[in-house]
């Protein structure tokens, strides 16, 4: 049986339980982030449906992080990335031995290292979710090098900032391509901010969200 051996926080609907479980949205945080960090997002949530928030397995600086990273190119270490893309994936297998969640319905959303974890998932382990939201991120060389999945009918949704100095536009195009090319149903915005979302972005977000999860 997997096992859960990531600190994480989770809100589980009070209708939920073995006999009906739910679908899921397990929200991942970024660069120096913990568990507490994607609340903001819960909003976007529609009702019915559980949100879980894991803590990154690397101690850095006092937060956490999902991999150690060239700071001048954003691109991770490969050691410590396949690690913690393995640590999430194994995170994400042993959610239904713990909470009454629904396996088939499990949407990942990161923010900025957060959804380049996100992306790796659904670039290398595609059958483990059922849609992905990036948020200000990218999907790391090392991944688009190597992995061909045919993600035919996958909802995306990517978010990014026109303004972003943190994580380039450049690399949200780049990311808006690789999943059209491999055949996901792609939701793409640029918004007028930095590295963050905007009252559009985040209202886009629900409007996704609803469409996507089948309560």
């Amino acid at each position: 049986m997997p096992s859960i051996d990531l600190v994480h926080r989770a809100k589980i609907p009070p209708e939920a339980g073995p006999k009906q479980p739910v679908p899921v949205v397990v929200m991942v945080h970024g660069w120096l982030g913990d568990e507490t960090v994607m609340g903001i997002f819960k909003q976007t949530v529609p009702p019915g449906v559980a949100v879980i928030s894991p803590r990154a397995p690397f101690a850095l600086n006092g937060g956490y992080v999902w991999y150690q990273r060239d700071q001048e190119q954003l691109q991770p270490e490969p050691d410590s990335f396949w690690v913690g893309r393995d640590h999430l994936n194994e995170f994400l297998a042993g959610l239904p031995h713990r909470y009454p969640v629904d396996p088939t319905r499990l949407v990942l959303m990161g923010f900025s290292q957060g959804a380049a974890v996100c992306n790796t998932i659904a670039l290398t382990q595609p059958g483990q979710i059922s849609g992905v939201a990036s948020l200000a991120g990218l999907i790391p060389e090392v991944v688009t090098q190597t992995a061909q999945p045919d993600l035919s009918g996958l909802p995306v949704f990517i978010a990014h900032g026109t303004r972003d100095e943190t994580v380039p536009l450049a690399a949200a195009r780049q990311a808006r391509d690789v999943y059209t090319r491999l055949g996901a149903q792609v939701m793409y915005g640029e918004y007028p901010t930095g590295h963050k979302l905007t009252t559009k972005g985040m209202a886009d977000l629900k409007h996704w969200l609803a469409k996507t999860i089948v309560v």
